[in-house]
């Protein structure tokens, strides 16, 4: 098992149930590789450095888990196909930080 940080985008249309249904869908998958989310930072509504299929807001959220590769790909798989979601980055962390990060903050 392996510690990764996951960002991803959501367009600024989503309400809190669309949110709700993307983690909830993440938790799924996490669960069924036998991983789970350590920590996660809601960042909010940020402007984009571009516009993404005609969007140049989006909503900001970000997840600390642990688990395996595949449940990764399936999660990126699922996130590629979802028209809520504009962009999403997974990154193989060494150690999950104990403290929150500076986006949270702001």
């Amino acid at each position: 098992m392996s510690f990764y940080e996951h960002t991803f985008i959501a367009t600024p249309d989503c309400n809190k149930k669309d949110l709700e249904v993307i983690e909830k869908k993440i938790l799924d998958i996490l669960e069924n590789n036998s991983g789970k989310i350590l920590k996660k930072e809601d960042w909010g509504i940020r402007n984009l450095a571009y516009p993404i299929k005609k969007n140049v807001k989006g909503i900001y959220q970000n997840l600390y888990f642990e688990t395996d590769g595949k449940a990764v790909k399936e999660i990126e798989y699922f996130e590629r196909y979802n028209e809520k979601i504009i962009k999403f980055l997974s990154i193989k962390l060494k150690n999950i930080p104990k403290e929150d990060s500076q986006l949270k903050k702001t």
